[in-house]
Formats: structure tokens, sequence, C-alpha cells
């Protein structure tokens, strides 16, 4: 087995070469004009009558949404929107979306893609940040908007909806009506050095940031999910239904197939009770995943229609080693192929061979070093240089900037530089801080450990929050499980905390055996919280900064809350709590 994954690794180095150095060389030039409009161009040449979009009822021709996004371009430029101007984007998954986006390519605009999740305030940042000069949303986040934005901002922007859920009201612009007879689009050809949209962080510490996501950016990512994701053909159809404000399901998922001219299933948002049958009836061969949406898949009873698919390969991120083989076995999926990557990032791998739980293994300007795992800061030697982490330890991955290697960054500039790390391996080096901890396995496999922050230290030990959610899951009864680490005035470190989704049948006598049994004693979840929704991004990623806030307080939290005390759980009043806090109660 381990010459298998040996020589995998091997292959994988030459095949990424081979495809790799002759664009780097000669295609991905920064004054190349190239952007993934190209790509949708050639489809319109190449297959003019063929499916670009399905989306409900509704079928689109190549040809057709061509037309659409000169429609939407001339329209756009009538409204003075011109090169190097902004608008923002709030809809729910649909075609419009992705022709708007590639309408802004076509005129030399930048698109901001909203999180369809965020309001308030965060609402308000994402939007004013980019200096918007327009906003196109879906009817339906209308109110949302208008409740989020001042009214001096609200002004200053052109408003324009689209038709979804609700329908747009009166005194609105239908921005497909408006636009239905627009014509003469004056075309900008982009660089691949040119900024063609900003995606944001997922503000699950603090606000979104604006990523700045030049064309070469996302061809290249789109380059990455073509060839080390998908490989499709032009005769595949990609089901989709990430979100497309964020890169997994717009840039490695669809950008990656439309390389191929394959036809894009659009899903609003995902469903679990809908995903099948959709699968089944568009005989669907792709789709892009996020770790979560697996596991709520298998949240779903099994049923005889579970392999009954004519899928060949799915690919995304997140899918974590508790659930990978039995989600593959369950639903027979021939090939998954995981990426590890950031939006932002530098240096993203791929585990194009399947081996469950890893995300990849070393590539060149790729290093896991060592570091304290709870701050993330790296551990100097004597030297004052970093470290390598041995097989079987974990620690931070960096990845080396240079003239190929790029970091875009974000809008902030201090954000941008917070991420860069000097003087690691040699004096004078720029590295890339991924924040993340990968562990290092025999013949350079690597696999994701934790985010930095959620990783956290009690009893003088680490603890790895994914490693002890996995665990958990591993109990029948629960559906999901957020891990995060909580204060206790009386001791040091942080004791571990888990919000859990639970069935009926959910049982704290057999539950508390079970983590017993599988988990260290610093390990052990010592409170638990009880929900019936999760608070997760719209990428299904767990909000964890609210709740460590909140920690067990229960006049500060409606849900039930459970201390785990001399092997079972008991629930939690004010005379308990301040017991715990006091160290009167005794971990």
């Amino acid at each position: 087995m381990s010459l298998k994954w040996a020589i995998n690794g091997v292959l994988d180095d030459i095949y990424f070469y081979a495809v790799g150095i002759p664009r780097t060389l000669f295609t991905w030039k920064p004054d190349s004009n190239l952007s993934i409009l190209n790509f949708f161009e050639t489809n319109v040449k190449k297959y003019p009558n063929e499916l670009a979009f399905i989306f409900k009822d509704e079928s689109i021709t190549w040809l057709e949404a061509d037309k659409k996004v000169s429609q939407y371009g001339a329209f756009l430029q009538a409204q003075g929107i011109e090169k190097g101007d902004c608008f923002a984007l709030l809809m729910d998954n649909c075609p419009d979306f992705l022709m708007l986006l590639l309408a802004a390519h076509r005129i030399g605009a930048i698109a901001a893609l909203i999180n369809t999740t965020v309001t308030g305030e965060g609402l308000k940042h994402v939007v004013t940040i980019v200096d918007a000069k327009a906003a196109i949303l879906g009817a339906s986040h209308l109110e949302k908007f208008k409740a989020s934005m001042p009214e001096t901002e609200l002004d200053a922007l052109k408003l324009y909806l689209v038709n979804d859920s609700q329908k747009v009201p009166e005194g609105y612009v239908d921005i497909n009506e408006a636009s239905k007879d627009s014509k003469n689009v004056q075309a900008f050809p982009l660089q691949i050095k040119d900024i063609g949209m900003y995606i944001y962080t997922s503000g699950t510490t603090g606000l979104p940031k604006a990523a700045l996501i030049t064309n070469g950016r996302a061809v290249k990512t789109s380059f990455a999910g073509q060839f080390f994701g998908f490989r499709a053909k032009q005769k595949d159809i990609l089901y989709l239904t990430l979100p497309l404000y964020h890169a997994t399901g717009l840039l490695w998922s669809w950008a990656g197939c439309l390389r191929a001219g394959a036809t894009t299933v659009i899903k609003e948002r995902f469903s679990a009770s809908e995903f099948w049958p959709d699968v089944r009836k568009h005989k669907v061969t792709m789709f892009g995943y996020v770790g979560e949406l697996c596991r709520y898949l298998m949240n779903v009873p099994p049923n005889e229609e579970d392999k009954n698919h004519q899928l060949r390969v799915i690919s995304g991120n997140g899918l974590r080693p508790d659930i990978w083989e039995k989600f593959q076995s369950r639903f027979n999926i021939p090939k998954i192929r995981e990426l590890y990557g950031a939006t932002e990032g530098v240096g993203a791998l791929v585990n194009t061979h399947g081996r469950p739980g890893m995300v990849g293994h070393y590539m060149r300007g790729s290093l896991v070093v060592k570091c304290d795992q709870e701050s993330g800061e790296p551990i100097k030697n004597a030297d004052g240089f970093c470290e390598s982490v041995e097989v079987g330890e974990t620690g931070l991955f960096i990845s080396e900037l240079s003239k190929l290697a790029t970091f875009e960054g974000y809008l902030d500039k201090q954000a941008s530089n917070k991420k860069i790390m000097t003087d690691v391996m040699e004096e004078g080096d720029r590295w890339f801080n991924s924040g993340d901890l990968l562990t290092r396995h025999e013949n350079n496999w690597l696999s994701f450990a934790d985010r930095v922050g959620d990783t956290y230290r009690w009893k003088s030990e680490n603890v790895s929050t994914m490693e002890v959610a996995a665990i958990i899951n591993k109990y029948a009864e629960v559906l999901d499980s957020n891990v995060y680490g909580v204060e206790v005035k009386s001791a040091e470190g942080k004791a571990g905390m888990a919000l859990l989704n639970v069935t009926d049948d959910f049982d704290f006598d057999v539950f508390s055996d079970h983590i017993s049994k599988n988990l260290n004693a610093f390990q052990l979840p010592y409170f638990l919280r009880t929900t019936e929704v999760m608070k997760t991004t719209g990428t299904f990623k767990h909000q964890k900064e609210d709740l460590k806030k909140q920690g067990f307080d229960p006049a500060l939290i409606e849900d039930k809350l459970y201390f785990y005390q001399k092997g079972n759980y008991v629930e939690i009043n004010q005379d308990l709590y301040e017991r715990i806090q006091s160290g009167e109660e005794r971990f």
C-alpha cells in the first residue's frame, strides 16, 4: 500500500508538470489576453446549439447565453458602468448570475459576488468596501438589502433586480426586461493580470474580506478543476448546487467544466431531499461538493435508489475521513478527487487518486512547518528559521511566493500583509501563510488537521476540533457536530464544547459511553449544547466565534446545555454554572 501511494505521488508530479509547464511558459503571461470568458466564447463557436445551462424547466444553449451576455453588457454600459467599475451581484444560483458575470468580463467591469447569507452591517460592509456603482439583486433579497444599507448609500447605487422565488416589485427595474432590446455592446479585451471579480472570505472570524481574483487566478483555478478535479468532456453534465459566490462552486466546478463545454444543471440552493432525484433526472455525471454537503446526504435515510445514477466523478473539498469511505460505498461513487486550497490562497493540493482522508501530497513550493498549534505561530530553530515537520507530525501549511506563485491578496492591504511570512527557510524568502494545520504522512501525503484557532489547549495537550468532531459524528444519532474550546474561569486553557444536532433517539448515557471509549480524557467535550439548526455559512462552514463568546452560560443561551459530570451529562442550570466557574465543580 505504501509503495502504491508513493508511485501515485510521482505520477501526479509528472502529470502536473506535463500539463502545467507549457501553459506557464507560453499562455499564462501577465499581458496575455485571457479570461474565463474566452472558454465561454469558444463553446459558443464550437457548440452553439448544445446546452450550456439547465435551470428548473429552462434550457439555454451556448448561443442563447451569448446573446444574453451581450444584452446585459450593452445595458450596463448604457447605464454608465465603464471598464474598471464594480457592481455587486447578490443572487441565488441561476443562469442569470453566470451570464451577468460574463457580461462584466465582456465590458471590462468587475463583479463583486455577495454571499446571500450576509445581512445587516456585514452586507453594508461588503458592498461599500468595493465602491460598487450598482447592485443587481434577486428580488427575494431586496428588503434585506434595503434594511442593511444607509439611505444615502442606497440612493447613490443603481439598483436592478431579477425574478427569483419572488417577482420584481413595481417601481424597480427588472434587468431582464430592461435589457432585452439592448444592442451594440463594446467589448474590452481582458488581460490575465486584470482584476476579474471580487470573492469574499467566509467571515467566520470578523467581517468578510474581498479577495482580489485576477483573470489569471480564475483561469488557473479552472485549469486545476478541469485537469485535476473533473477531467470533464463536452458530453458531461455537471450538477451545481454549491453557491456561485464561492470559488469551489464557481471556479473549481463550473469554470473547470466550462473549459470542456460541459452542460451545467444549476440548483438555486442545496436540498438533500431533491439532490439524488435531480441527479437521476438530468443524467448527471459530475458534481462539486464541500464536505458538509456529503454529510447531509448521508443523513438522509438509505433507500434502494441510492446507487441508481450515472455519476463518474465528484470533486471538492472538506470530505472528512469519518464519512469518506461510507459515502463512497453507499452511493457507489467511482472517483472522488479532493481539493485543498483557499479562494485567495497560494499552493493548492489535489488528491487525484482517491486516497481516503488525504488532500494530496507535497508539491514543489509547499511546506508544513512546526508551529504552536493553538496560535499558529511558527517555531524557529536556533538559527532563526522554520523547520519542516516529520512524518506523523502536524504543522502550519505554507506556500513559497515567486513570480509564478503570486498572492494577489485582498482589497485591504493590511490584511494582505498579515498573510505573508518572510525569512522562513532562508533570509529574504517570502511565503503565504494558509492559517491551516496539515498532518504529514508517509511518502509526503498530507491530510487536513484543523484551522489555526480551532485547535485549543486543555490539560497541557493540543486538541484538534476536527479530530474530536470525527469521533462524535460516528455516534449514529448525531447528525452533525461543531466542536470548539471555551474558557472556564477556574481552569487553565479551554475546555471542549460541542454543539450537536441530534435525532429523536439520541441517548446521553450511550453517547457518554461512546466518547469515553473513543476519546482521551483531555479530548472529551465537557460541555454539550443541542440545537435543531446548525449555524453555518453559505458554504456549510461552521460558525464558531459567537459560540465561543457565549460559552456555556445558560443566561445567554436558549439551547439546552449539559456538563460531563462523573461519566454522564447533566443539564446546566445557573447554580451549576457558577460552581463550574468558581472551581467548586471539578473536571
